[in-house]
């Protein structure tokens, strides 16, 4: 039987091993129960989950014995919680033996497997490559200069399809931007400059500037960077800032845009959207180049279950988080996230409207007390391109869920083809 030990690292990254339980798994431990796995792990593990391959919790890890795991198994959890729970409680969870554990309200960050790496990181934030992660083959992944779509050079794939409005225009209205901690970077994302209360600031994600460690907080003591369409770096300055919707607005110190978009355009009709082509766009700090994916509109729901939030099929890296999303003829639709497996979410501009209206009325506005909201961005780490390769996208990705097509439900995958065609079993 195939298991998992999870555990989480000092610097809050998720991490997994795999195991299964020999033949002789059983034992005992001064007079208590106990099971034994092969998942190898350290000290920091104790405590840790160990789950089934179902998904099911399955016990609880205690350390590591002659390269096996000893495990409290489930049953016997339940006994030790008769002790502390009221008894119909108890009755309750225990007579649930197919339970699940549940899907939590907000996600959680992308999972750092056990075989990647990560350790003392440069100025860029990336972990330092070391003699052990050469000689295994490592690559590093999930950095903020990989580029995506077509590159903006005088009109050629995507660029060549958007009207002289977009080709022409959006170069001069898109930066990059990023944060720095002391000397090291702290986040990179992409901005666009806008029209809003007299001025021009840069609409961008508050991914730049949110504590990753405390989703409520604005982390301390930070420096943005603008890297220009001309190639300039200019001091930024954050405005406004609103970590629910991941919205904030930088301004640039002795700067201003000369044509910046008008998302508040009276002659926007959302009927435009019946065309569910669209283009997002990023634009790269450290090269500054300009990017353009075109993708269509979708109905899965992904698995950041916001209500304010859609989905496109246009694929983006890291870079693009906070850029625009286009349709064809320029017009701004929404600001784009980042999701690694199921497709680009992103914020619909009529809730963006409505955010700034707040800046203009409240101000910058930190979630404060409760759960944290969390906008998961995969982390850079070193890892093996055997388990790159394995966390591909899921099936259906890039299609237009129809009436029996692809789609997702609370972050789920659900195959309508599939369902559709048990119906048709039954009858």
């Amino acid at each position: 039987m195939k298991v998992l030990a999870v555990a989480r690292a000092n610097s809050d990254t998720l991490m997994a091993t795999s195991g299964i339980l020999p033949n002789d798994s059983s034992g005992s431990e001064d007079g208590k129960q106990f099971m034994l796995s092969t998942c190898k792990i350290s000290e920091a593990w104790e405590g840790g989950p160990l789950f089934d391959c179902d998904g099911n919790l399955f016990g609880m890890n205690l350390s590591l014995v002659a390269e096996r795991t000893s495990f409290v198994p489930r049953s016997t959890i339940i006994k030790w919680l008769e002790k502390f729970k009221p008894k119909r409680e108890v009755e309750r969870f225990s007579s649930h033996k197919d339970m699940k554990i549940q899907r939590p309200v907000q996600p959680m960050p992308y999972c750092t497997y056990a075989r990647d790496r990560s350790g003392d990181l440069d100025s860029l934030g990336y972990p330092k490559p070391s003699k052990t992660i050469v000689s295994e083959g490592l690559v590093l992944v999930n950095t903020f200069e990989e580029t995506f779509g077509d590159i903006y050079d005088s009109g050629k794939g995507i660029w060549s399809q958007l009207t002289e409005m977009g080709s022409h225009s959006l170069p001069r209205r898109v930066v990059a931007l990023a944060s720095f901690s002391g000397e090291r970077r702290f986040f990179a994302c992409t901005g666009l400059f806008i029209e809003w209360n007299g001025c021009t600031p840069i609409l961008t994600s508050a991914s730049l500037v949110s504590d990753p460690k405390d989703g409520n907080k604005i982390a301390e003591k930070l420096k943005i960077e603008v890297l220009l369409p001309n190639n300039k770096c200019k001091e930024g300055e954050l405005r406004y800032c609103n970590l629910h919707y991941n919205v904030a607005l930088v301004v640039v110190k002795d700067f201003c845009c000369l044509r910046p978009v008008r998302i508040h355009e009276d002659w926007w009709n959302p009927l435009i959207l019946e065309d569910s082509n669209v283009v997002a766009v990023g634009r790269c700090f450290k090269s500054g180049r300009l990017m353009a994916a075109h993708g269509r509109l979708t109905d899965w729901s992904g698995v950041l279950d916001y209500r304010d939030l859609r989905y496109s099929s246009c694929k983006i890296t890291k870079a693009g988080i906070g850029g625009p999303l286009i349709d064809f003829k320029g017009r701004f639709v929404g600001m784009n996230f980042y999701d690694k497996k199921i497709g680009t979410p992103f914020l619909f501009r009529d809730c963006i409207i409505r955010v700034l209206a707040h800046f203009k009325e409240n101000g910058t506005v930190e979630v404060g007390s409760g759960k944290p909201i969390r906008w998961p961005v995969p982390i850079p780490c070193w890892r093996h391109p055997d388990d790159e390769l394995k966390d591909s996208l899921p099936l259906g990705h890039g299609e237009k869920s129809g009436r029996y097509g692809f789609t997702y439900v609370d972050g789920d995958r659900v195959d309508n083809h599939r369902s559709r065609h048990a119906l048709d079993l039954l009858r």
